[in-house]
């Protein structure tokens, strides 16, 4: 029943977001967003007498370090899914035609609140609880699953959602199953997104290169990138499952 209406008091947080959206503004919303669900989680866990520790909102420093190298890490998988699509499909970069300072600017904060928010919501006080109340194996299923949801809903064609938002879910869940660190896992996903949007793989107004292809990409070719994108994930989640685990206090 905690997880239930954890997941109704967010629902109702991402109404209102996309609310404040039409009023002021894209990262401003996320802003908000990201402070409300921050508030949500402290409650929840000071209901039971547990510290915002539990998901790494502590030690500033350490989460500082974390943060850095978790930043590294993340562009350096996307860097390997942008040479999957030169590989597979001869894509080369160009300079973008234009590059506005502010939307650059804005589009890197709309970034880290908005990540941050799903961070807070996916692999927060939600995924300890049912880490505890039932196994860690359900907690990375469950959260993964619903944030994949969520981008299906978004709009994201399925076969993307699967091979990419699915797989980027486990990697996201496998490193705070590691270690416990919200800031952490923030971190490689803000990584990710920016990397993507930066190096042309989404255009906003972060994109300072873009990806030409010499032709469209065919249906052997896409089933490719995404098999071999899929793949990467998998192989990341994997390593850092395999590593060393943390000492598994929060599921007492």
């Amino acid at each position: 029943m905690k997880a239930v209406l954890f997941v109704a008091l967010a629902a109702a947080a991402v109404v209102f977001y996309l609310f404040l959206l039409q009023v002021i503004g894209r990262w401003p919303a996320a802003f908000v967003l990201a402070a409300v669900v921050l508030l949500l989680n402290k409650l929840f866990f000071r209901s039971e007498g547990r510290p915002l520790a539990e998901i790494g909102v502590d030690a500033p420093r350490v989460r500082a370090r974390q943060v850095a190298v978790a930043f590294v890490v993340g562009v350096i998988v996307v860097a390997v899914w942008a040479l999957i699509l030169v590989f597979i499909a001869g894509a080369h970069w160009q300079r973008a035609a234009h590059v506005d300072p502010a939307a650059f600017v804005a589009a890197i904060a709309f970034a880290v609140f908005n990540n941050l928010a799903e961070e807070l919501v996916y692999r927060g006080y939600l995924f300890v609880l049912l880490a505890r109340t039932f196994h860690t194996a359900v907690a990375v299923i469950v959260t993964s699953v619903l944030f994949t949801l969520l981008h299906i809903q978004a709009g994201v064609p399925w076969t993307n959602a699967l091979a990419i938002v699915f797989t980027s879910a486990l990697m996201f869940a496998a490193l705070f199953a590691r270690w416990r660190s919200v800031p952490l896992v923030a971190g490689f996903h803000v990584a990710m997104n920016c990397a993507q949007e930066f190096l042309g793989l989404r255009a906003t107004g972060l994109t300072v290169f873009t990806l030409v292809y010499p032709s469209p990409l065919n249906a052997p070719q896409t089933t490719s990138v995404l098999l071999l994108t899929a793949a990467t994930n998998l192989m990341v989640a994997g390593l850092v499952f395999a590593s060393k685990p943390r000492s598994a206090k929060v599921d007492r």
